[in-house]
């Protein structure tokens, strides 16, 4: 008697689980890789425009997004859903989408989240009802659209952790477009079940892997030409003597890092954190890149009239000092930008680099400071190339004027002569170095 009840009893559970399969009235899609599901519900005959609808993607996934209203993400209105504060459920976040960037909160949208939501078995999951979601600005969805078109996304891998509607999330790391029967999802009001296979009339129709460089290349670019090739081309100036490869160091560096801020604007334009260009990495490194351009406009006039003067410039001391603000700030401005790009663990990388750079260079540095000061025993090293980075420490003056004879005309003894030291470095004038 108990074998037979508890037949009974399983027999009784597997009727009622298939009724409730069988009265949930969906449209379903399930990616071709596997990556995320997605089942819709429209009531019939409901005259708030609601529809019903669960999400699935793994929670491995930063976030994962289904979009309503067109095979593209101009005029998209999505469900974006990413892990909460706590890591132990989601936030279900409405957004409408402009063109290719990222996507921004609306208001316009309500999402009730129900029962079944949360982070279950690795997966992120959604059972949500969204109200006045059939129509916004500018698309719509029609229930009576066999062909209705829909995209989908998932982010790279990683956690949010945000409870806020608007956090900001990175670039997709996969992206595709489908097109779903909205007849068969028309039907009464019900959640319904997570999707497990296409339902009939859906057909997907695009499946791309997504890389985002600009960034990367922004943040390598301006690592290699403020970290390596700035502090090297001082190398080469000083211990190299040589201001011909100073100058092509200073040029080629100068150039990388127009790239890099050039490439940094282009992905600045694609975030919500970074397009009214309010953040400190952005306002820092515009001061850096003009500050840098007029560095090396200096060190370049400088060299001109160095080679037609033979004879120090004005221009050589601003140059020099200059450059020494602007390596450093560029260095601090790279570990404001990786939290700005959402990856603040890059930041032990940079200081890894720069500490590395300080290594190499400072013996390098120390060695030729003793090798100057020995081939100059008062200190006062020549400059062949006409820089004199502190004007103002020039030495002893020359001049033998009495000033005495000055004083009503009284006459005091006459003074010895002023000479300035011997300088037993001295070298014949050489080409002037372009840059420092």
């Amino acid at each position: 008697m108990v074998r037979i009840g508890s037949a009974l009893a399983i027999a009784g559970l597997f009727i009622t689980t298939t009724t409730a399969v069988g009265t949930s009235v969906a449209s379903g899609f399930v990616a071709s890789d596997q990556t995320i599901s997605f089942a819709l519900n429209i009531p019939q005959n409901d005259a708030n425009n609601d529809l019903y609808f669960s999400m699935q993607a793994p929670a491995s996934f930063s976030w994962m997004a289904i979009g309503m209203g067109n095979d593209k993400m101009d005029n998209t209105l999505m469900f974006m859903v990413y892990t909460d504060s706590t890591g132990k459920n989601v936030t279900v976040s409405p957004r409408l989408s402009d063109g290719h960037t990222e996507p921004s909160y609306t208001k316009d949208v309500t999402i009730q989240v129900q029962p079944g939501t949360g982070i279950a078995n690795g997966n992120m999951i959604v059972n949500a009802i969204c109200s006045n979601c059939r129509s916004w600005k500018g698309s719509k969805i029609d229930p009576a659209n066999t062909a209705e078109k829909f995209i989908f996304a998932t982010g790279p891998d990683g956690s949010i952790n945000s409870n806020s509607l608007s956090a900001g999330i990175k670039r997709h790391a996969s992206y595709g477009a489908f097109t779903m029967d909205l007849t068969k999802a028309v039907g009464a009001a019900q959640i319904p079940i997570v999707a497990t296979s296409d339902s009939s009339g859906t057909v997907q129709t695009q499946d791309t892997a997504d890389h985002d460089f600009s960034a990367p290349l922004h943040a390598c670019a301006m690592i290699f030409a403020f970290v390596g090739l700035m502090p090297a081309g001082v190398l080469i100036l000083r211990v190299l003597k040589s201001p011909r490869w100073h100058g092509w160091n200073q040029t080629a560096s100068a150039a990388l890092a127009l790239i890099g801020a050039f490439l940094g604007i282009y992905a600045g334009t694609m975030y919500n954190r970074s397009k009214s260009w309010n953040s400190a990495h952005q306002i820092f490194g515009l001061f850096i890149i003009l500050a840098m351009v007029g560095q090396f406009a200096l060190g370049f006039l400088h060299h001109r009239m160095y080679k037609k003067t033979q004879a120090p410039t004005k221009l050589a001391p601003y140059h020099v000092w200059l450059g020494r603000v602007v390596i450093p700030a560029g260095i601090i401005n790279g570990f404001l930008g990786f939290p700005l790009a959402l990856n603040s663990k890059y930041n032990w990388a940079l200081l890894a680099l720069t500490l590395l750079m300080v290594i190499i260079f400072g013996p390098i540095w120390f060695w030729r400071w003793r090798r100057d000061s020995k081939k100059s025993p008062l200190g006062n090293v020549s400059d062949s190339d006409g820089y004199q980075s502190q004007p103002w420490n020039s030495g002893p003056s020359s001049s033998n004027i009495d000033l005495g004879s000055y004083n009503n005309g009284q006459q005091h003894p006459p003074q010895p002569m002023n000479y300035p030291p011997p300088n037993y470095s001295y070298q014949a004038p050489q080409e002037g170095r372009t840059f420092v």
